[in-house]
């Protein structure tokens, strides 16, 4: 299972990359991370700008923690809110489907996102998340995910909500486990018409 490390996506940024092996060494030898195992502190510079989601059903993925780099970025604390209402009313549905599969599969995920502020800077950030366990479960409840700006711009302001509602060109990564057969960039009636 380790050895996933070498297999990552070549697009993947450094601090992504960096993610994964702590969240990898988090593992100590089990298939996933338990979460009591999860010390951010690990991560460095990256805990500023991660989150964790607990993920109740299909409807329901409260935000848990959310770093101060977050709430920099979009002008609030999202700790508490649910991770579906930071999307459009019609995306709802598969962002809810894309993380079940993740935590079903169980696998990680890539994707970014273009932060857009009232100055009309764009900020590219890269989102990747995997999952943890707690209490010994063997299927995960909670996603720890972390943000990595793609740029060195200076933007004022925080970003409109609407640049950070619908990612681009998400993709699974196999932890050891595989991947979903599903495109997480096709919307899934699309998928099922072919």
């Amino acid at each position: 299972m380790g050895d996933f490390l070498t297999r990552l996506p070549g697009p993947l940024s450094a601090p992504s990359r960096r993610f994964f092996a702590v969240w990898n060494r988090w593992r100590r030898g089990t298939a996933l991370p338990d979460y009591r195992a999860a010390d951010l502190a690990d991560l460095g510079e990256l805990a500023r700008t991660c989150l964790m989601l607990e993920i109740r059903s299909r409807d329901n993925m409260p935000i848990v923690m959310a770093g101060p780099g977050i709430a920099e970025r979009i002008g609030f604390d999202p700790t508490g809110g649910d991770y579906l209402d930071m999307t459009t009313p019609e995306n709802r549905a598969m962002r809810a489907e894309l993380v079940l599969e993740q935590i079903l599969q169980p696998c990680g995920a890539m994707l970014y996102y273009w932060l857009r502020y009232p100055d009309e800077t764009i900020l590219p950030v890269e989102v990747v998340g995997a999952p943890l366990c707690r209490n010994g479960a063997s299927i995960p409840d909670l996603m720890l995910g972390c943000v990595t700006p793609l740029a060195r711009v200076a933007a004022d302001g925080v970003a409109d909500p609407d640049s950070y509602m619908i990612a681009d060109g998400m993709r699974f990564i196999d932890l050891g486990f595989g991947i979903p057969a599903a495109n997480p960039n096709v919307p899934r009636r699309l998928q099922h018409t072919h």
